[in-house]
């Protein structure tokens, strides 16, 4: 060994060793998240016929990792470090691996610094602390294009056993996930226009053999492509997600950005000076990236959301390849110093733009856990409503099995209707509510329950939701909002339109001495208006909306609508039928209807954003309304810190 090779393996040694710091940091205190613990809680079967038919069919998701799970767990048990602990290792090896193919199809350059970004960069770190299938899957492409090259590019070399090697990480890419499966059939097409004559029949017999291999789960895969992806709720990707991805590659930080950007024109310079044509490699990494990306892309916007930067992941060291496979092969001190400016502003992004470990730590389901456990014990059972949205599952059970409590939880039903949710608060006033809002949860709860509870004890933001609790009491919480601004009807009111009088009552009101009457001819009222700046601290905020309703008939097609708008340009338009909260037999007493809007969900980059707020009686009812409220309260900033920027 030289001693370039020398200080090129000190150099490889030292980033392994900062890649399983940065995933072992604290290792005892990486949470699960979610989408982990609804995994684990589908491996409680006891017939492998039952896991694949209720926790494989059911999910989005090749059976590979779900069935690793489901013995894994049964050797090892449950505690988050066993269970990650596999997921950790193939991600410090998928930084070796990168380094391997780096070097043998550019040189060690272009190898290291590959690896510096997988290394020390968010998406590879996080993606390596989840136990489902990103890592995993990330390992398994690498090893499988290790051997893929050598069955390719260098047959005479052990040629049996790296075709062997290849089928075998080939096939594990296919059960692991659908993008991985993707990206193996891609390789092995490319295969097809590289590999040597004499070879090719064997090559294609490697082929059928993984698709052999991958009979067994045909029906699963195709069962999966017939419910569809996740579109209900994953939204579809818009012409500047590759941008979005890139600057979540680096993180959001300007740093990064400029020292990708140098050593990007380094390598570009490079070419341009030596006049050379790019390596054949180059080209099939920059096709390995795109082609995933692009039919991801297309599929998603025509067909089916299924574009998340997870599936990513398995080509994304090809992205690397691409943008800095022309960077010359370097002393060992020129190397040394970009791995570690790549190190030094990467894990600085790392700790300290994107808080990391303070965040994604912050476990929006232990805190759930642990705070209602913490109010139940200090006021009692009997003074809470602990209110939790779906049905029970296996993420509860887990914390309170861990954390060994009994908190009574009310388990609400995800529904359009609300009648339930707002008959149980009637019927029970205890003087505490404690509710955890996750990112997939019903917003329309949050108002709800202010109106039965309209003070806030504790708000606790994490990344995924936000653990609440509220009370009655004025004298033991604060209000929540930052901005309120209700029309009562009993004169003129600021940001709001003035009413019709003909239309104002006397004779009913649900406050003060006046109400306003919406008939089969009166299909609008009067509009709330007010600049976005003006009512909101941030654009994480929450704007909730009420308003009191007397129906004389069936409250079809009534709506409250909110709208975003900049220079007269659209940018959001949202409505909530009040039916949602007024069944049709309620009649002649006054009901409350709510909307609500998350201003994270909503692209804010427009100057001058008005909001407007207004009824919309499309169905030509008769009913009298009153105490129209709009009010804004902080929102949650990291609610989709996993990909956005904070």
């Amino acid at each position: 060994m030289t001693k370039e090779d020398k200080g090129t393996y000190l150099i490889l040694t030292l980033l392994l060793v900062l890649a399983s710091i940065l995933r072992l940091y604290h290792p005892f205190e990486i949470p699960f998240s979610n989408d982990e613990l609804g995994a684990l809680g589908r491996t409680r079967f006891s017939t492998f016929s039952e896991l694949i038919s209720k926790a494989v069919l059911v999910d989005a998701h090749p059976a590979g990792v779900q069935v690793f799970l489901y013995y894994w767990t049964k050797l090892f048990g449950y505690s988050e470090i066993i269970v990650k602990l596999p997921f950790i290792v193939c991600g410090i090896l998928s930084v070796y691996y990168v380094f391997l193919l780096g070097r043998e199809w550019f040189n060690s350059t272009t190898g290291l610094v590959s690896a510096a970004y997988v290394a020390t960069i968010q998406y590879t770190i996080m993606y390596s602390q989840f136990a489902r299938p990103y890592s995993s899957g990330l390992f398994l492409s690498l090893v499988m294009v290790w051997y893929w090259n050598k069955v390719i590019f260098k047959p005479e070399e052990r040629y049996y056993k790296n075709l062997f090697l290849y089928i075998l990480f080939s096939a594990l890419c296919a059960y692991n996930h659908h993008f991985s499966l993707l990206f193996a059939a891609i390789v092995g097409f490319t295969g097809v226009l590289f590999v040597k004559k004499k070879f090719l029949l064997k090559y294609v017999l490697a082929g059928i053999s993984i698709f052999i291999l991958y009979i067994p789960h045909l029906h699963i895969f195709f069962y999966q492509l017939k419910i569809g992806g996740i579109g209900n709720w994953l939204s579809k990707p818009g012409n500047d997600y590759i941008i979005q991805y890139i600057q979540y590659i680096l993180q959001y930080s300007i740093l990064a950005y400029i020292l990708a950007g140098i050593i990007f024109l380094f390598g570009l310079v490079n070419l341009v000076r030596k006049r050379n044509m790019p390596a054949p490699y180059y080209f099939i990494s920059l096709a390995w990236f795109l082609l995933p990306f692009l039919i991801g892309f297309f599929y998603s916007r025509y067909r089916d959301a299924v574009m998340e930067y997870s599936g990513l992941i398995f080509t994304f060291p090809f992205l690397l390849y691409s943008a800095f496979g022309w960077l010359p092969n370097l002393n060992i001190k020129p190397r040394l110093v970009f791995v570690l400016a790549i190190c030094s502003v990467n894990v600085f992004a790392l700790v300290k733009d994107r808080k990391y470990y303070n965040i994604f730590y912050q476990s929006y389901n232990e805190r759930q856990t642990i705070i209602n456990d913490s109010i139940c014990k200090k006021v009692g059972a009997n003074n809470l409503i602990a209110l939790v949205q779906s049905n029970p599952s296996f993420i509860l059970t887990f914390y309170s099995r861990k954390y060994h409590t009994d908190i009574p939880y009310t388990w609400m039903p995800d529904s359009s209707n609300k009648g339930v949710l707002i008959k149980y608060l009637e019927d029970h006033t205890p003087p505490y509510l404690t509710y955890d809002d996750a990112a997939a949860s019903d917003l329309l709860y949050l108002p709800v329950i202010l109106n039965y509870y309209p003070y806030i004890v504790l708000q606790n933001h994490c990344q995924g939701g936000t653990n609440y609790i509220f009370t009655s009491n004025p004298s033991l919480g604060k209000s929540p909002y930052v901005f309120q601004s209700v029309d009562d009807f009993e004169g003129p009111c600021q940001y709001w339109d003035e009413p019709d009088k003909s239309f104002l009552s006397d004779t009913i009101s649900f406050s003060g001495k006046h109400s306003y009457k919406m008939d089969s001819l009166h299909e609008w009222a009067s509009t709330f208006t007010c600049n976005l700046d003006k009512m909101t601290t941030s654009k994480s905020n929450l704007i909730l909306i009420t308003i009191s309703l007397y129906p004389l008939e069936n409250m079809r097609d009534v709506l409250i609508v909110a709208s975003l708008e900049s220079h007269g340009k659209e940018i959001s338009w949202s409505a909530t039928p009040v039916s949602e909260f007024i069944q049709d037999s309620t009649q002649h007493k006054w009901v409350n209807a709510y909307h609500a809007i998350n201003l994270k969900d909503i692209h804010l980059n427009y100057p001058d954003v008005k909001v407007h707020v207004y009824i919309w009686n499309k169905g030509k009812k008769n009913f009298y309304m009153d105490d129209f409220g709009v009010r804004t309260m902080e929102g949650n900033p990291f609610i989709y810190w996993l990909t956005n920027k904070i």
